[in-house]
């Protein structure tokens, strides 16, 4: 036989059920092959160009001969092995009485298949549904039937003497490519309308991951991730389509199989006297990155506003991995790394030190009593708190499999990461079991995960003085001190009120115990054909303690005979939800519309302890009575919070070439005041397959050309608990009849009025792909106004208050986001490269009577950033400095006390005077552009995956740059560079100052020179695999080997640890004694069997 039609495709160790799935999206027709045949064929690589379709095939059966049918009407290919010609053998058969077999075939969703294969097993006999799904065929009573569709699971039926089989096929994993997850369903790639981007394990991040957003991080364009620190299991900031509010959340919202989280920490302290990160340990660590088939990020108001009143900023969609039907399958996955300082920071080392420190003395900066002496000792104390060579480890366990009824995937992980600084780590031990079983018109279901995370922290973070952390301490400390005194305890400055690095490292420790089970069970039933029920019940338990001592080792600690602190907290989320869904294809129509409602509810508890007075070091937290009982400080909590949802959904496609989805959600919280309970929040989008129309096709040049529109509202109701309503908290000593008395005042004006806070987006997109999809993308543009934010507004000082929390102001996002995918070789070597581009323009656009806010603090550092209507959130706001005084220069310009060799700030006003009236914008805490590029590269066994990314347009206040300039004291020891070039008689520089008088014009802080360009191009990660073909082998099915570096080079002009982190957590990128990031080097092996 011929066909009329020819075909290109590519594909290299391909099964054949995805190569038959790739031709018939060219030809449309349907492509069968027998199951004993296609046993014999486990992977094919072609490479075909224009070729007829009858070669195409045989090509995939090389060295079979094979015989091909046409079923034109049912648009079906039979494959079949050609029979061989056998001779002097005689064949006997008895005569069985044949009868007719009918029935229908169905997907899981009830909706009927046409063009489904239905064959005899053995014999050539065969058939294939019609468009009702309905089948009938000749059979014999001991036959079997089997049922086969490209894209779907092949099921065998044994007839047994039966009249009527109905079936119910199921989709296979090779098809799950086409269907993206959407919010209450899935639909097919070329049916969104919306801005959706989806990744499956292929595209995550390479190399250690320790939570969900780390697979994405620089893999979306529009989705910035930024870690707050390099700590194992840091904290992560993630934004969707840029910044929105000033006092609500800017997180998306994740919802895990199904089930909206709630993503705040259960323990929310660090302890009396310990310093801690801004931001805490991530929550989302409980959530093995080994368990995650796929993760979808819906980022229009199309795709979000299905979730209403939590959509404003983003959605992310996390679904785990699920059995097939294919038999027992076990993985093995293990890898084991070693991790180092990145980007280290020089500090001047002991002779640098001496002879700085000297130096400025010699030039009138100090006294001679502070002159540094040759001590004979020589400390690296940064060095001292780094772990060289951490290591970091991980083993997952995974048994999936099942049949065409009941699928299961069930895995074990132990994850253990020890920190770049010592006396920090992170383990995590987890499961999870994924269980599905379906029925003729019947699913059930169940995703249950339970992990345990033991945390050592060290103390570090943003403070100061006594309560430093170790990487404050080890950059002040004076290098020509030794780490013992004379009597073998820590050696302390005698110039400075900071405790010694190792005191602080050893001395004050904090551990946590984090235990959370996170499980849905699911029931969905299908009737009257077009029509399914869904009940979905889910429930968040995450319960959490943590213990923290500071001992006697500590200056803190011998002052108050220890300190120990225990929090603890209880976060619970129970949700309910059911939905009732109808799918109909009539001729052209085609309908999918779900109907909903839901609840949930949010619990807290919390509770602390906290006790000093210790006789002995010896118990730490485990005996708070031992403390003195006039120094025990205690504390509880308790908030609640519920939702009430109703929602809608209708997609409309019309011959496959219109899209129309239109979707509306109201929800009821209890967060809003008792005039504002409900939001209402509607969508609309559009679609239009470009490629389907005949003008375009007769162009010759596009594949895939799909154009789409959409405009929604969504709201933001992370505005806190209670803040409608007049709250108590605790009020000062009151002496009433001689004896004091505790009170309590209100801590708030109530506002009946609160509600969320409002986004409205459009957006425009445009999906593309030619030269046979070779070339393919997406690019979309959108306009993003959030209104109604929450801001504190002055009130009249007669109400008790100054001011009261009012939904006012506005902020406007828009940007242009990029996606770029190529095929750039194929053959014996296929080269793949992806490019994301994002451009983000963030203003705000109103703040009601407030004309700036100021915000942002460090240590001494206040007032680092403004939000101010016409500049983007959280500009950096200080002085410009034009250079360095010199001595030939005119100092009667300026009325302020300067001399040569001090830093030439800005006269912006003229008035002869730098002050706060002379600040301007000096940068901006958003990227305005972010970009990365993945390189895949296939040959033979190896497999080679590069990914670079970078960000540009964006600053960060350098708060070590800060005490470099403007040190408390001059013994304190301080980066190198500044120090080593600063300005001096003989080495006039008119880049560094003398720092003989650092304080003179007063502490300026925030300046052109502290608010640092923060831009970077990163290789992130390289990534060689090799994959043994192991093809005679019984019981091992595969194994690949695989090499990993991350964070291996950078280019910025950041002279701190890390650009790509924002310590501060949250709001103005401010770095100050940052958790360095790693450099690490691992190797890992796959094991299948």
């Amino acid at each position: 036989m011929t066909f009329a039609q020819n075909v290109s495709i590519k594909a290299y160790k391909t099964p054949l059920n995805t190569v038959f799935y790739k031709l018939s999206k060219q030809t449309g027709y349907n492509f069968v092959a027998d199951a004993h045949l296609s046993k014999k064929i486990r992977a094919v690589s072609l490479d075909l160009q224009d070729v007829g379709l009858q070669d195409a095939i045989e090509k995939c059966f090389a060295g079979i001969a094979i015989d091909v049918v046409l079923n034109e009407e049912h648009k079906t290919v039979f494959i079949k092995e050609a029979r061989k010609v056998k001779t002097n053998r005689t064949i006997v058969t008895k005569e069985v009485q044949q009868y007719t077999v009918a029935g229908t075939v169905r997907t899981p969703d009830n909706q009927p298949m046409q063009g489904v294969s239905i064959a005899v097993r053995s014999k050539s006999t065969s058939t294939a549904t019609d468009a009702q799904g309905i089948y009938n065929i000749s059979v014999n009573p001991g036959d079997t039937l089997s049922y086969t569709f490209v894209g779907y699971t092949a099921q065998s039926q044994p007839v047994r003497n039966r009249n009527r089989i109905d079936v119910v096929l199921q989709p296979m994993e090779e098809a799950i490519d086409d269907v993206v997850v959407i919010g209450y369903g899935t639909a097919k790639r070329s049916d969104i309308t919306g801005a959706v981007s989806s990744l499956g394990e292929e595209d995550f991040n390479k190399g250690v991951n320790t939570s969900p957003e780390q697979l994405l991080a620089g893999k979306v364009a529009g989705v910035q991730v930024v870690q707050s620190s390099g700590e194992p299991g840091g904290g992560i900031s993630v934004n969707v389509r840029g910044t929105g509010s000033i006092n609500a959340g800017n997180s998306p919202l994740y919802v895990v199989d199904g089930f909206p989280i709630d993503n705040a920490v259960t323990v929310s302290g660090t302890g009396a006297n310990f310093t801690g990160m801004r931001s805490a340990r991530n929550p989302l660590n409980a959530i093995n990155p080994n368990d995650i088939a796929s993760i979808e990020v819906l980022k229009d108001a199309s795709a979000t506003a299905i979730y209403g009143s939590r959509g404003a900023n983003g959605v992310v969609l996390i679904t785990t991995k699920r059995g097939k039907s294919d038999g027992l399958k076990v993985d093995y996955d293990v890898y084991y790394g070693v991790q180092n300082i990145q980007r280290d920071i020089n500090i001047l080392n002991t002779e640098q030190y001496r002879d700085a420190i000297n130096g400025i003395i010699d030039a009138g900066g100090g006294t001679p009593e502070q002159r540094v002496e040759n001590t004979g000792h020589s400390t690296d104390w940064l060095g001292l708190m780094y772990d060289k060579n951490a290591p970091v480890q991980n083993h997952n366990l995974s048994f999936s499999g099942g049949n065409e009824r009941t699928k299961y995937h069930t895995s074990l992980n132990y994850y253990d990461q020890d920190g770049l600084l010592i006396n920090s780590d992170n383990k995590r031990y987890s499961a999870r079991l994924n269980l599905e079983h379906t029925a003729s018109y019947f699913t059930f279901g169940a995703n249950m995960t339970s992990s345990y995370i033991k945390d050592n922290y060290v103390a570090n973070g943003m403070d100061l003085n006594e309560r430093a952390g170790i990487i404050y301490a080890a950059i002040a400390y004076n290098p020509t001190l030794p780490v013992y005194d004379a009597n073998g305890g820590y050696m302390l400055s005698p110039d400075m009120n900071i405790d010694n690095p190792l005191a602080i490292a050893n001395g004050k420790t904090s551990q946590s115990n984090l235990y959370r089970t996170l499980g849905t069970v699911y029931g969905a039933i299908n009737f009257l054909n077009d029509f399914t029920a869904k009940l979905n019940i889910g429930a968040d338990i995450s319960n959490q303690r943590r213990d923290t001592y500071v001992d006697r080792q500590t200056i803190e600690g011998r002052s108050n005979e220890g300190i120990a602190s225990i929090l603890e907290g209880s976060r619970t989320s129970y949700l309910s939800e059911f939905t009732v869904g109808y799918k109909k294809k009539m001729d052209i129509h085609d309908l999918d519309v779900i109907l909903g409602v839901t609840g949930q509810q949010f619990n807290y508890l919390s509770s602390s302890s906290q006790g000093s007075g210790f006789s002995s070091d010896a118990t730490k937290t485990d005996n708070m009575g031992l403390a003195d009982p006039t120094k025990f400080i205690v504390g509880s909590s308790r908030t609640r919070n519920s939702l009430l949802s109703y929602l809608g959904r209708a997609n409309y496609n019309l011959m496959d070439k219109y899209l129309l989805t239109a979707s509306l959600r109201m929800d009821g919280s209890s967060r809003f005041g008792e005039n504002n309970r409900f939001g209402v929040f509607p969508s609309f989008a559009f679609g239009w397959k470009l490629d389907q129309e005949e003008f375009i096709q007769n162009m010759g040049v596009f594949n895939t050309l799909k154009l789409r529109s959409s405009w929604g509202r969504t709201g933001n109701q992370e505005i806190g608990n209670y803040q409608s309503m007049s709250t108590y908290a605790t009020g000062q000593k009151a002496v009433i009849g001689e004896v004091q008395v505790s009170t309590t005042t209100p801590s708030r004006i109530a506002n009946p009025d609160l509600k969320w806070e409002t986004s409205e987006q459009l957006n425009f997109g445009l999906d593309f792909g030619f030269l046979q999809n070779r070339i393919s993308g997406s690019i979309d543009w959108f306009y993003k106004d959030t209104k109604d934010m929450l801001l504190n507004l002055a009130v009249p000082r007669t109400t008790g208050f100054s001011t009261m929390m009012t939904n006012v102001g506005a902020v406007r996002n828009k940007g242009v986001e990029l996606m770029l995918n190529s095929q750039n070789t194929t053959g014996a070597v296929l080269w793949e490269s992806t490019l994301n581009f994002a451009w983000l323009q963030n203003e705000v656009r109103d703040l009601g009577t407030n004309k700036i806010i100021y915000s942002g603090a460090a240590g001494g550092v206040s007032n680092i950033s403004v939000i101010e209507v016409g500049l983007p959130m959280y500009s950096f706001f200080g002085y410009q400095i034009d250079g360095i005084w010199q001595a030939t220069d005119d100092f009667s310009v300026t009325n302020d006390p300067v001399a040569p060799g001090d830093f030439k700030y800005r006269d912006i006003n003229g008035d002869g005077v730098v002050n706060a009236d002379d600040r301007v914008v000096l940068g901006n805490s958003f990227p305005k552009y972010t970009a990365s590029l993945t390189n895949n590269i296939d040959y033979k066994n190896f497999n080679l995956n590069i990914f670079m990314d970078g960000v540009f347009g964006v600053d960060m206040l350098n708060n070590n740059l800060v005490d470099t300039y403007f040190p408390a004291n001059l013994k304190r020891n301080r980066l190198a560079e500044p120090m080593l070039n600063r300005w001096t008689e003989d080495n006039p520089s008119t880049v560094y100052p003398s720092f003989v008088n650092p304080n003179g014009q007063g502490k300026k802080e925030v300046n052109s020179y502290t608010v640092e360009d923060a831009s970077f191009i990163r290789l992130n990660t390289v990534k060689l695999g090799y994959t043994f073909s192991l093809t005679n082998t019984r019981y091992v099915k595969g194994i690949n080997l695989f090499l990993v570096g991350q964070n291996l080079a950078m280019i910025t002009k950041y002279t701190g640890y890390d650009p790509s982190i924002n310590p501060n957590g949250s709001g103005a990128r401010i770095d100050w004694n940052a958790y360095p990031t790693a450099r690490t080097f691992m190797f890992g092996v796959n094991l299948s069997l």
